[in-house]
């Protein structure tokens, strides 16, 4: 639709241009027309073998200077008309950007929250944001761009079949730099596009380095390390500079050329102009709109160069989005299954898993059993693979070889939904959104009514100090929860799990941010939540698993002990000294 307004636009150019050829020659004809007694008969929108063109007869100075009255506003109309269809060209094209911008980066995020884990952990998330805020801006100038260029190529086929007809070798004497024209084109956006990459891959750096500074900012003052990270943005900096003056160099170097190109063809045309008037082949007003339309001809030529370093930049960012969006999401199913997991009991065993990350072996062929309503601690060193293990039980990562069942289902057949539904997890990195504390709390549960909320936030012992809030549980918590202590974004991660009311309770160190005292009061609160379900706690304090059903020491992503509390210490192993060294140091 807007190149058809285009090209409505641009027959309309022609139309000025065609009268003031009209008048010129007629103006000519009218020299000491005052002075005259006998009308004259005038000529107007002669095309030759296609129209013969109106006959205008002139009676007198006051006829010809009304005629030519009319014959303005008429040119002045198609001015007005030819305003109306570029309007409607440019707000097409721009709603077709925005379209297309909105739409590409609805599914970018749509590929990132569907993508695996693993397939994330791989990338550095300001990577990532670059690509869906920088790359699909650039890619936006890059469809206005391919207008601009579609719209130009459209104008130059005009405007040349409108010069081929009137003059064929004057035109093709003026289409002569074309072939030179297009090799700077070419040439130049190559080079402009390399940079461009360079330039996009630099703003990443910045976005990581930004969100790294703003993560750490504490430890960065602490270590009073302001003057190394200044440098190292600036290293980044200096790089997206460097690559920006190179690029602007070369896109800085492509119309000065071309306006030099087409000042020789324009040059060439204007002289063999002379000549075919002085040989009386051509008249001085088809001579001066031939003349314009060489010009207008040009111009657009002039912009495809300009926008063509537009477009080879959006093109740089086109090959980092389609790398993006080609994230392949998590499987629905692993297998041919598509089963749903309802009214389980909670029955979860691990048959001989083994899993490696990036080639490297973290879970190394685990196999236990936990019947419905068990307790089960694991713990274990720090990198021991605890919190992997039960990453694989919600499929976070897809285990390399072995099964996991629940309920005699393997979770390689449940549906992927179905399957994180029944598990509640409160994670070890206590995680809030930039919102209020019941919407919060109501993500464990979307739909969930206010009461309910409370009640799960009583649960938690949260709701003490939720009330003493500003505004309660619709008070803002700020982004990531940062206006509230870590203990109170733990009890809310808590209240969160409590509400979803899973049959599974997954708890990495779900009380690592509590002092003694609140510990003392939620492991009360959990006690009762894991009732009637199978709960796999993991922990450095003993005082969270003693009272497990079944104990997992884990090192080397392997099971070297299990049982109760009293009988792991008559052993005299890993958990033992464990248990010592946390109470005897």
């Amino acid at each position: 639709m807007a190149m058809s307004c285009s090209l409505v636009a641009y027959i309309c150019y022609l139309g000025p241009f065609q009268i003031l050829e009209d008048t010129l020659d007629s103006l000519n004809e009218l020299e000491g027309f005052s002075q005259l007694t006998q009308p004259i008969i005038i000529n107007f929108f002669f095309i030759e073998n296609i129209f013969d063109g109106f006959d205008i007869t002139l009676t007198d100075a006051g006829d010809a200077l009304r005629f030519y009255f009319l014959v303005l506003v008429g040119a002045v109309s198609l001015v007005f008309i030819k305003g109306i269809f570029v309007y409607g060209s440019d707000f097409l094209m721009e709603r077709v950007g925005n379209k297309y911008s909105f739409r590409i980066r609805n599914d970018l995020f749509q590929t990132i929250v569907s993508a695996p884990i693993g397939t994330l952990s791989e990338r550095h998330s300001g990577d990532m944001m670059t690509r869906v805020t920088d790359d699909v801006r650039q890619l936006q100038q890059g469809v206005a761009a391919t207008a601009l260029i579609m719209r130009s190529i459209l104008q130059v086929i005009v405007f040349g079949a409108f010069l081929l007809y009137k003059n064929v070798q004057m035109t093709l004497f003026s289409m002569l730099i074309l072939p030179v024209v297009a090799y700077f084109i070419s040439n130049i956006g190559k080079r402009v596009r390399k940079a461009s990459t360079e330039i996009q891959q630099h703003s990443a750096d910045i976005y990581t380095q930004l969100k790294e500074t703003l993560t750490g900012i504490n430890i960065i003052k602490s270590f009073t390390a302001e003057k190394i990270e200044m440098d190292r943005f600036q290293s980044i900096t200096s790089g997206q500079y460097n690559s920006a003056i190179r690029r602007a160099r070369f896109a800085s170097l492509l119309p000065p050329l071309i306006e030099w190109m087409a000042s020789i063809g324009t040059a060439t045309v204007l002289l063999l102009g002379c000549w075919y008037i002085i040989d009386d082949k051509l008249s001085i007003g088809g001579f001066a709109g031939f003349i314009l339309v060489v010009g207008l001809m040009y111009k657009p030529i002039k912009n495809i160069g300009g926008v063509n370093n537009i477009l080879q930049q959006s093109m740089a960012s086109a090959e980092r989005i389609f790398y993006l969006s080609d994230f392949s999401a998590e499987k629905i199913t692993v297998s041919e299954g598509n089963t749903e997991l309802t009214n389980i009991k909670g029955a979860v065993e691990y048959k001989n898993v083994t899993f490696a990350y990036q080639e490297h072996p973290v879970i190394r062929n685990v196999s236990f059993k936990t019947d419905p309503g068990q307790v089960i601690a694991l713990v274990g060193p720090s990198g021991s693979g605890k919190t992997t293990l039960l990453n694989l039980l919600q499929r976070f990562y897809a285990i390399d070889s072995g099964s996991i069942i629940i309920d005699n289902v393997s979770i390689d057949e449940v549906r992927l939904k179905s399957l994180r539904k029944n598990i509640a997890l409160v994670p070890q990195d206590t995680f809030l959104f930039d919102g209020t504390v019941l919407e919060n709390i109501e993500y464990g549960s979307p739909g969930s009514d206010r009461q309910e909320i409370v009640d799960a936030a009583k649960k938690a012992n949260a709701h003490s100090f939720i009330t003493k809030l500003p505004k309660g549980y619709d008070t803002p918590i700020g982004e990531s929860g940062g206006t509230l202590s870590g203990g109170e974004q733990q009890r809310l991660s808590i209240a969160r799990a409590i509400l979803k009311n899973a049959p599974i309770l997954v708890l990495d160190e779900a009380t690592s941010a509590l002092d003694t005292q609140s510990e003392a009061i939620i492991q009360e609160s959990l006690s009762n939540l894991m009732k009637g379900r199978t709960c796999f706690i993991i922990a450095h304090r003993l005082t969270t698993v003693m009272r497990a059903d079944n104990i997992l020491v884990i090192s080397d992503g392997q099971i070297v002990e299990s049982g109760s509390h009293t009988n792991l210490l008559d052993e005299a192993g890993l958990y033992r000294r464990m248990c010592e060294q946390q109470m005897f140091g």
